[in-house]
């Protein structure tokens, strides 16, 4: 009886080794450290940081806003002070919505967003707090150079202003043969009329 029970022990073990799937040859049944690990992205650049953000200047020319721009800019989303001085287009004084009515820029953890739907796009204005840079690499406060990028059907402009980084999409609502319905001087212009709007 003895040996029936042992002789039984060893045809268990030697299924549940040979079993489809089982061993360490199955991914699946590999050792929870090495599946508990996180996946860890490729690096994609410098890391992210909060910039500094030159109120003093931003504040100084909150005093040269166009004549015609509104005295108070209402934000929606805001839970605390502006994260980056906000800049807005001259000319245009909200986003065209239901009902025509404009709708105020979106306040966001680390910056802020407002789109202006014009005849030949869609214009969506970033500000954002987070600054790419290397490591002592310094962010400046004035103007910095522009970046301008075409895509198919649309275009973006960036720049830094007040240590804040900038981005101006540009989404085609019709393209007359061209690959973007924006040159890089047109989306220069519109970048420059930005004004500061509001800060802290």
């Amino acid at each position: 009886m003895r040996i029936l029970v042992l002789a039984s022990l060893a045809l268990l073990g030697a299924a549940a080794c040979t079993k489809e799937g089982a061993g360490p040859s199955d991914p699946a049944q590999a050792p929870a450290a090495a599946n508990d690990q996180p996946v860890q992205p490729a690096s994609a650049g410098p890391p992210a940081k909060d910039a500094e953000i030159n109120w003093e200047a931003a504040r100084a020319d909150l005093s040269k806003r166009p004549a015609d721009a509104p005295a108070t800019i209402q934000s929606v989303g805001s839970t605390g002070p502006l994260p980056v001085p906000m800049l807005l287009p001259s000319g245009i004084v909200g986003t065209a919505g239901a009902g025509d009515r404009p709708t105020p820029p979106v306040v966001t953890e680390d910056g802020y967003f407002a789109t202006y739907h014009l005849p030949k796009y869609d214009a969506i204005v970033n500000g954002s707090k987070r600054a790419y840079v290397a490591a002592g690499q310094a962010a400046q406060g004035s103007k910095e150079k522009m970046k301008f990028t075409a895509g198919e059907a649309s275009a973006q402009i960036a720049f830094s202003r007040y240590g804040a980084d900038y981005l101006i999409e540009f989404e085609c609502r019709e393209v007359d043969g061209g690959a973007s319905c924006i040159t890089e001087a047109e989306a220069k212009d519109f970048a420059e009329s930005l004004f500061v709007a509001q800060t802290q």
